[in-house]
């Protein structure tokens, strides 16, 4: 299992761009709600789940994230961090007002009226003292892997906050502070979701066909890995398989077709990432789904990462809108 120590907050800003990517979350305000996104130093995060009151502290730096409808009724917070487990929280402002108790949550039916009127006295003392928020938890979960917890900020924020409402994420907008050092890269790919005819057309491919701005017009057909994520991945380190200027690219022009009917799908320009050896550990784990993906493989994934990191890149190719 991966843990916090094995993430960077470079690798966790990469993975936020292909989320508000793949959700066609816009730059701004959004019409229906707002991600936050902030990297801050010391955070403690009280909270009370039924009776019962938590305290998260972070004593470091945490990539702190809440995505919250307009009108304040439903929010998600995530606290994730490098260093330590990663909370994710759903609230909503206030509970349904149809409970017969008018406590805080369906199991106060088990409690007196008289202790439940104790206990919402003693709750509305804790905010009247700013230790508290006014709101009632939904759901709320540690991991020790930050990426999941991301992915799972995520969907805990589809499930207990846009659901509620009938809310889209592509009526959210975002909003990254200075803090968090979102550059001009992030940006700029966190605005290109990749549209549903690319989409098919890699999900349809066996191979894609790539020439490179470097490449002197040269085409390639190559093997390619498409995550889950929607990133898109091309090794350039084989014999049957080097891609002319690779290691200078900036730009490609993409070409998939139907398998076994050599139909055109889909063609597109996409921006070039280049993965060096020298980034070692992005190269590995890349390098090892490419691995696993491809059909006809000789010697072991460990090989064949050596051999490619000794003869090659490996390119994340992004298409422009």
């Amino acid at each position: 299992m991966k843990t916090s120590s094995d993430t960077t907050f470079e690798t966790l800003k990469d993975q936020l761009a292909h989320k508000i990517s793949g959700h066609r979350i816009t730059a701004g305000s959004g019409t229906r709600g707002l991600l936050s996104i902030d990297i801050v130093d010391g955070v403690t995060r009280t909270f009370k789940a039924h009776w019962t009151g938590f305290k998260a502290i972070y004593p470091g730096r945490v990539l702190k994230l809440r995505a919250e409808l307009n009108d304040g009724s439903f929010w998600t917070e995530g606290y994730i961090s490098c260093d330590q487990a990663s909370w994710v929280l759903s609230f909503r402002k206030d509970p349904p007002k149809d409970r017969h108790t008018g406590g805080p949550r369906p199991d106060d039916k088990f409690a007196s009226q008289d202790s439940v009127d104790v206990s919402l006295a003693f709750r509305q003392d804790l905010i009247d003292q700013g230790v508290i928020q006014k709101e009632e938890i939904i759901r709320y979960e540690d991991f020790d892997d930050p990426e999941e917890a991301i992915e799972q900020f995520f969907n805990y924020t589809s499930f207990y906050v846009l659901k509620s409402v009938g809310v889209s994420w592509s009526e959210f907008g975002y909003s990254a502070s200075p803090s968090v050092g979102w550059d001009p890269e992030k940006e700029r790919f966190a605005a290109l979701p990749i549209d549903s005819a690319i989409d098919e057309g890699l999900k349809r491919s066996d191979i894609i066909w790539v020439t490179l701005d470097t490449g002197g017009g040269e085409t390639v057909p190559c093997w390619f890995l498409y995550t889950k994520e929607k990133r898109l991945f091309v090794l350039s380190a084989e014999s049957t398989q080097m891609i002319p200027g690779a290691a200078s690219a900036l730009i490609a022009t993409v070409a998939t077709r139907w398998k076994g009917r050599d139909v055109l799908l889909a063609e597109f320009r996409a921006s070039v990432r280049v993965i060096s050896p020298d980034q070692a550990d992005e190269f590995r784990a890349v390098g090892e789904q490419l691995a696993n993906k491809r059909q006809s493989v000789v010697g072991t994934v460990e090989e064949n990462i050596a051999r490619w990191m000794r003869d090659g890149v490996i390119l994340e190719l992004t298409p422009f809108r």
